[in-house]
């Protein structure tokens, strides 16, 4: 396991005035609806859920949950219950993204079966990290085409003078019989979010890389991470707490280069941390958990 690391230079306290910006472990599914958590990230940036069920093998649904107010979309993430068990059938994500009009955070989420004998029905929790407004956000994409047995990296980057705030992904399609699927999502610099997906089986699909930025004199997130060695199955592993004078807001993750495994369960968890998930289809696999954290 790796200690705390502190990558990006905070921003100072005159440009943070404007600013504030996703794994949780596997566990009880929240009650259905929005609703405020008792976990306050700061005095300016909550947490809110909402809780949805799929039930069917395959099953992909347009899951949102917004935030209350006048306040804006940070980060976000997503759980599910039970978590993925034995031949890898659980709850997975085909995108993780900000809704910058519609205030919230969304997951397009699939229930991934390989063998439609006995398919369990799930929860899936979705969380959203909401804050003051930013200023103007500019959320570039990119995007490639990633064919089957092809692992592709995507890099979206933030122009000018503006800094990265947070990321995510979109369009990976991956069901029972093939597709691709995110192996990273995760800051690579003050200014660019890198995705990395895979492809397998009978067709691919589209991987789009998105980065959260505005307007700032200097890199507005410090990083902080950890990593686990996964054996086969379902395994997890939680960043140290931000530094002292900053909050979670945000996370990534990353398979280390491994095709083995799928993401799935990442969100800040309660006392301010971040956790991802992934279950490996082999062995010898690595996961890193990354949180990124702004100044209260």
């Amino acid at each position: 396991m790796t200690p705390k690391r502190r990558l990006l230079p905070l921003l100072t306290a005159a440009g943070l005035a404007a600013l504030l910006v996703g794994v949780l472990t596997a566990g009880s599914a929240l009650g259905s609806g929005a609703h405020s958590s008792n976990a306050r990230v700061s005095a300016s940036v909550s947490l809110r859920t909402k809780s949805f069920t799929l039930n069917r093998p395959d099953e992909k649904r347009r899951l949102t949950v917004g935030c209350p107010g006048k306040s804006r979309p940070l980060g976000g993430g997503m759980t599910s219950s039970p978590p993925p068990g034995a031949g890898g059938e659980g709850v997975y994500p085909h995108s993780y993204e900000r809704l910058g009009v519609q205030r919230g955070w969304h997951v397009t989420a699939v229930l991934y079966d390989p063998d439609h004998r006995s398919t369990q029905a799930r929860n899936v929790t979705l969380q959203v990290a909401c804050g003051p407004r930013l200023g103007h956000v500019t959320p570039p994409h990119k995007t490639k085409y990633v064919k089957p047995g092809q692992t592709k990296k995507v890099v979206a980057t933030c122009p000018g003078r503006r800094h990265l705030f947070s990321g995510g992904f979109q369009r990976t399609d991956f069901i029972s019989r093939g597709g691709n699927y995110v192996i990273e999502s995760r800051a690579i610099s003050d200014k660019s979010w890198r995705v990395v997906g895979h492809a397998f089986g009978g067709f691919g699909g589209e991987l789009t890389a998105i980065a959260y930025c505005t307007r700032s004199k200097r890199p507005m997130i410090t990083e902080v991470s950890n990593s686990t060695s996964l054996a086969p199955g379902i395994g997890t592993v939680t960043t140290p707490g931000c530094p002292p004078g900053t909050r979670m807001t945000a996370g990534g993750f990353s398979s280390n280069g491994s095709t083995s495994t799928f993401l799935t369960n990442g969100i800040i968890n309660q006392d301010g941390t971040w956790s991802a998930s992934g279950y490996n289809f082999g062995s010898g696999a690595t996961l890193t958990a990354y949180g990124y954290c702004l100044r209260a």
